[in-house]
Protein backbone atom coordinates (compact mmCIF):
# COMPACT_ATOMS: atom_id res chain seq x y z
CA UNK A 1 0.00 0.00 0.00
CA UNK A 2 1.30 3.80 -0.86
CA UNK A 3 1.57 5.92 1.63
CA UNK A 4 -1.49 7.84 2.65
CA UNK A 5 0.13 10.81 3.65
CA UNK A 6 2.01 11.66 0.73
CA UNK A 7 0.92 14.87 -0.92
CA UNK A 8 -1.80 14.47 -4.16
CA UNK A 9 1.58 15.63 -6.67
CA UNK A 10 3.12 12.60 -5.60
CA UNK A 11 0.78 10.46 -6.55
CA UNK A 12 -0.51 11.93 -9.78
CA UNK A 13 -1.92 9.77 -12.53
CA UNK A 14 1.06 7.91 -14.62
CA UNK A 15 3.39 5.30 -14.00
CA UNK A 16 6.30 7.64 -15.13
CA UNK A 17 9.14 5.74 -17.58
CA UNK A 18 10.24 2.55 -15.18
CA UNK A 19 6.96 1.12 -16.56
CA UNK A 20 5.23 0.96 -13.44
CA UNK A 21 1.53 0.71 -12.83
CA UNK A 22 -0.42 3.87 -14.89
CA UNK A 23 -3.65 4.22 -13.21
CA UNK A 24 -4.61 5.48 -10.14
CA UNK A 25 -7.20 3.88 -7.50
CA UNK A 26 -7.83 6.21 -4.43
CA UNK A 27 -9.80 4.64 -1.26
CA UNK A 28 -11.48 5.79 1.77
CA UNK A 29 -9.40 3.25 4.41
CA UNK A 30 -12.54 3.14 6.81
CA UNK A 31 -14.66 1.39 3.70
CA UNK A 32 -13.01 -1.52 4.59
CA UNK A 33 -11.65 -2.20 0.63
CA UNK A 34 -8.20 -4.27 1.78
CA UNK A 35 -6.25 -2.72 -1.51
CA UNK A 36 -2.71 -3.84 -0.03
CA UNK A 37 -3.80 -7.42 0.23
CA UNK A 38 -4.46 -10.24 -2.15
CA UNK A 39 -6.58 -11.12 -3.52
CA UNK A 40 -6.54 -7.48 -4.28
CA UNK A 41 -3.28 -6.30 -4.72
CA UNK A 42 -2.17 -9.01 -7.19
CA UNK A 43 -5.59 -7.96 -9.66
CA UNK A 44 -4.60 -4.33 -9.16
CA UNK A 45 -1.43 -4.94 -10.20
CA UNK A 46 -1.98 -6.89 -13.14
CA UNK A 47 -4.61 -4.19 -14.05
CA UNK A 48 -1.82 -1.52 -14.15
CA UNK A 49 -3.35 0.29 -11.26
CA UNK A 50 -1.88 1.06 -8.00
CA UNK A 51 -3.78 1.95 -5.01
CA UNK A 52 -3.73 4.34 -2.02
CA UNK A 53 -5.89 4.39 1.19
CA UNK A 54 -6.11 7.00 3.68
CA UNK A 55 -8.19 7.75 6.57
CA UNK A 56 -7.66 11.77 5.27
CA UNK A 57 -11.18 12.65 3.50
CA UNK A 58 -9.93 16.05 3.25
CA UNK A 59 -7.14 15.35 1.27
CA UNK A 60 -9.43 12.30 -0.64
CA UNK A 61 -12.42 15.00 -1.37
CA UNK A 62 -9.35 17.13 -3.16
CA UNK A 63 -7.47 15.00 -5.09
CA UNK A 64 -11.14 13.55 -6.77
CA UNK A 65 -12.20 17.06 -6.98
CA UNK A 66 -8.84 17.83 -9.11
CA UNK A 67 -9.70 14.25 -10.64
CA UNK A 68 -6.34 13.10 -10.20
CA UNK A 69 -7.49 9.16 -9.42
CA UNK A 70 -8.99 7.31 -12.54
CA UNK A 71 -10.48 5.33 -10.01
CA UNK A 72 -11.82 6.00 -6.70
CA UNK A 73 -13.94 3.95 -3.37
CA UNK A 74 -15.98 6.66 -1.29
CA UNK A 75 -18.43 7.04 0.43
CA UNK A 76 -21.99 8.14 -1.46
CA UNK A 77 -22.51 11.68 0.38
CA UNK A 78 -19.07 13.09 -1.47
CA UNK A 79 -20.07 11.71 -4.96
CA UNK A 80 -22.87 14.09 -4.43
CA UNK A 81 -20.98 16.67 -4.06
CA UNK A 82 -19.57 16.26 -7.10
CA UNK A 83 -22.71 15.35 -8.38
CA UNK A 84 -24.79 18.35 -6.95
CA UNK A 85 -21.52 21.05 -8.81
CA UNK A 86 -21.93 19.25 -12.00
CA UNK A 87 -19.17 17.22 -12.14
CA UNK A 88 -19.45 14.25 -14.63
CA UNK A 89 -15.74 13.21 -14.97
CA UNK A 90 -16.69 10.63 -12.86
CA UNK A 91 -19.32 7.74 -12.96
CA UNK A 92 -20.54 5.21 -10.83
CA UNK A 93 -19.24 1.38 -11.58
CA UNK A 94 -20.22 -0.90 -8.55
CA UNK A 95 -21.86 0.32 -4.74
CA UNK A 96 -21.11 -1.72 -1.55
CA UNK A 97 -24.15 -3.73 -0.23
CA UNK A 98 -25.61 -4.84 3.31
CA UNK A 99 -23.66 -7.89 4.00
CA UNK A 100 -26.77 -8.62 6.16
CA UNK A 101 -29.64 -7.98 2.90
CA UNK A 102 -26.88 -8.18 -0.28
CA UNK A 103 -29.14 -4.57 -0.86
CA UNK A 104 -27.49 -1.38 -1.14
CA UNK A 105 -30.16 0.16 1.54
CA UNK A 106 -28.50 1.14 5.18
CA UNK A 107 -30.50 1.39 8.11
CA UNK A 108 -28.88 3.50 10.34
CA UNK A 109 -29.85 3.51 14.31
CA UNK A 110 -29.74 6.19 16.92
CA UNK A 111 -28.75 4.60 19.78
CA UNK A 112 -27.72 5.48 23.68
CA UNK A 113 -26.74 4.00 26.40
CA UNK A 114 -29.25 1.20 27.78
CA UNK A 115 -29.80 3.50 31.16
CA UNK A 116 -30.47 6.20 28.73
CA UNK A 117 -33.90 7.90 29.75
CA UNK A 118 -33.32 9.31 26.14
CA UNK A 119 -36.31 8.16 24.03
CA UNK A 120 -36.00 9.85 20.47
CA UNK A 121 -33.31 12.61 19.19
CA UNK A 122 -35.61 15.87 20.70
CA UNK A 123 -34.54 14.61 23.70
CA UNK A 124 -30.52 15.24 22.64
CA UNK A 125 -30.67 18.48 22.52
CA UNK A 126 -27.16 19.73 23.53
CA UNK A 127 -25.32 16.59 24.24
CA UNK A 128 -21.93 15.07 22.56
CA UNK A 129 -22.98 12.92 19.52
CA UNK A 130 -20.28 10.75 18.08
CA UNK A 131 -19.85 10.54 14.42
CA UNK A 132 -16.82 9.31 11.70
CA UNK A 133 -16.05 12.25 9.69
CA UNK A 134 -18.29 14.32 7.55
CA UNK A 135 -18.32 12.66 4.66
CA UNK A 136 -20.31 9.64 6.72
CA UNK A 137 -23.29 8.52 5.29
CA UNK A 138 -24.51 7.17 7.90
CA UNK A 139 -23.08 8.56 11.14
CA UNK A 140 -22.94 12.61 10.18
CA UNK A 141 -25.50 13.20 6.97
CA UNK A 142 -28.22 11.41 8.99
CA UNK A 143 -29.36 13.51 12.19
CA UNK A 144 -28.88 16.34 10.02
CA UNK A 145 -31.70 15.20 7.55
CA UNK A 146 -33.76 14.32 10.37
CA UNK A 147 -33.29 17.56 11.95
CA UNK A 148 -33.35 19.94 9.27
CA UNK A 149 -37.07 18.16 8.50
CA UNK A 150 -37.22 19.95 12.12
CA UNK A 151 -36.07 23.01 10.74
CA UNK A 152 -33.10 22.79 13.30
CA UNK A 153 -29.65 22.52 12.27
CA UNK A 154 -27.47 19.78 13.56
CA UNK A 155 -24.63 21.78 14.60
CA UNK A 156 -26.62 23.74 16.94
CA UNK A 157 -28.73 21.34 18.04
CA UNK A 158 -26.02 18.63 18.98
CA UNK A 159 -22.44 18.82 19.65
CA UNK A 160 -20.86 16.41 17.26
CA UNK A 161 -17.62 15.10 18.06
CA UNK A 162 -15.32 12.99 15.63
CA UNK A 163 -14.34 9.02 16.92
CA UNK A 164 -13.42 5.66 15.95
CA UNK A 165 -15.54 4.17 13.35
CA UNK A 166 -18.24 1.67 13.45
CA UNK A 167 -17.54 -0.20 16.68
CA UNK A 168 -15.84 2.81 18.40
CA UNK A 169 -18.74 5.21 17.75
CA UNK A 170 -20.54 1.87 19.82
CA UNK A 171 -17.72 2.34 22.36
CA UNK A 172 -17.76 5.98 22.61
CA UNK A 173 -21.45 5.84 23.89
CA UNK A 174 -21.48 2.96 26.43
CA UNK A 175 -17.97 4.41 27.58
CA UNK A 176 -20.14 7.84 28.17
CA UNK A 177 -17.15 10.02 25.70
CA UNK A 178 -20.46 10.72 23.73
CA UNK A 179 -24.56 10.33 25.03
CA UNK A 180 -25.48 8.85 20.64
CA UNK A 181 -24.47 7.95 18.12
CA UNK A 182 -25.98 7.07 15.18
CA UNK A 183 -24.36 3.66 13.52
CA UNK A 184 -24.64 1.27 10.73
CA UNK A 185 -27.48 -0.99 11.85
CA UNK A 186 -25.19 -3.78 10.23
CA UNK A 187 -22.62 -2.75 12.96
CA UNK A 188 -24.60 -2.61 15.17
CA UNK A 189 -25.81 -6.35 14.85
CA UNK A 190 -22.56 -7.71 14.21
CA UNK A 191 -21.77 -7.82 18.14
CA UNK A 192 -24.37 -9.23 20.29
CA UNK A 193 -22.70 -7.27 23.07
CA UNK A 194 -24.18 -4.29 21.67
CA UNK A 195 -28.15 -5.44 22.22
CA UNK A 196 -27.14 -5.53 25.76
CA UNK A 197 -25.63 -2.29 26.50
CA UNK A 198 -27.34 -0.07 24.39
CA UNK A 199 -31.01 0.80 23.09
CA UNK A 200 -32.21 2.12 19.94
CA UNK A 201 -33.91 5.67 19.80
CA UNK A 202 -34.51 6.45 16.22
CA UNK A 203 -33.56 5.57 12.93
CA UNK A 204 -32.76 6.44 9.12
CA UNK A 205 -33.75 4.33 6.80
CA UNK A 206 -32.75 5.73 3.84
CA UNK A 207 -28.99 5.44 3.84
CA UNK A 208 -26.32 4.23 1.38
CA UNK A 209 -23.35 2.81 0.79
CA UNK A 210 -20.02 3.32 -0.42
CA UNK A 211 -19.28 3.57 -4.15
CA UNK A 212 -16.53 2.60 -6.29
CA UNK A 213 -16.33 5.52 -9.65
CA UNK A 214 -13.81 5.70 -12.87
CA UNK A 215 -13.49 8.79 -14.52
CA UNK A 216 -14.92 9.52 -17.77
CA UNK A 217 -13.11 7.66 -20.55
CA UNK A 218 -11.76 4.50 -18.47
CA UNK A 219 -10.47 1.85 -21.27
CA UNK A 220 -13.67 -0.28 -21.26
CA UNK A 221 -11.52 -3.54 -20.68
CA UNK A 222 -10.30 -2.54 -17.45
CA UNK A 223 -13.92 -1.25 -16.35
CA UNK A 224 -15.05 -4.37 -16.94
CA UNK A 225 -12.13 -6.18 -15.08
CA UNK A 226 -11.99 -4.35 -12.10
CA UNK A 227 -16.46 -5.00 -12.05
CA UNK A 228 -15.84 -8.24 -12.56
CA UNK A 229 -13.32 -8.39 -9.66
CA UNK A 230 -15.42 -6.51 -7.41
CA UNK A 231 -18.51 -8.75 -7.77
CA UNK A 232 -16.71 -11.87 -8.02
CA UNK A 233 -15.40 -10.52 -4.67
CA UNK A 234 -16.56 -12.06 -1.10
CA UNK A 235 -15.98 -9.66 1.94
CA UNK A 236 -14.56 -11.06 5.53
CA UNK A 237 -17.81 -11.30 7.60
CA UNK A 238 -16.28 -9.10 10.09
CA UNK A 239 -16.15 -6.23 7.35
CA UNK A 240 -18.44 -3.54 7.32
CA UNK A 241 -20.40 -4.21 4.19
CA UNK A 242 -21.28 -7.13 1.84
CA UNK A 243 -20.43 -7.77 -1.83
CA UNK A 244 -20.50 -5.01 -4.78
CA UNK A 245 -23.54 -4.69 -7.05
CA UNK A 246 -23.13 -2.83 -10.75
CA UNK A 247 -24.05 1.26 -9.76
CA UNK A 248 -26.79 2.35 -11.35
CA UNK A 249 -28.25 5.99 -10.14
CA UNK A 250 -31.41 4.52 -9.20
CA UNK A 251 -29.70 3.46 -6.38
CA UNK A 252 -28.75 6.72 -4.73
CA UNK A 253 -31.73 9.12 -6.06
CA UNK A 254 -33.58 9.35 -2.98
CA UNK A 255 -30.57 9.60 -0.86
CA UNK A 256 -28.80 12.28 -3.29
CA UNK A 257 -32.49 14.25 -3.26
CA UNK A 258 -32.21 14.40 0.94
CA UNK A 259 -28.93 15.73 0.47
CA UNK A 260 -29.74 18.08 -1.98
CA UNK A 261 -32.46 19.45 0.76
CA UNK A 262 -29.90 20.23 3.76
CA UNK A 263 -28.77 23.60 3.87
CA UNK A 264 -25.43 24.70 2.02
CA UNK A 265 -22.10 24.02 4.10
CA UNK A 266 -23.93 20.47 5.81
Amino acid sequence: MTNPDAAPGDRARGGGGDGGPSLLLATDENLGLPVGEEPWSGILSAAGIRATSTTNLVQLDEMVANHEPDIAYIPAADYHRLFAKGDRQYRGLAIATSKFTGEPTLRSLLVVRKDDPATSLDDLQGDKYAYINKSCSSSYFPPAILLNRQGKKLDDFLRIMPTKPWQGQVDAVVSKEARATMVLEDVWKTSAENEKTTKIIGEFTGGKPPIVLVRDGLDGEVCKMLLDALLAWSPAWDGVYGGFKPYYYADVHSFFHFLDELPAGV
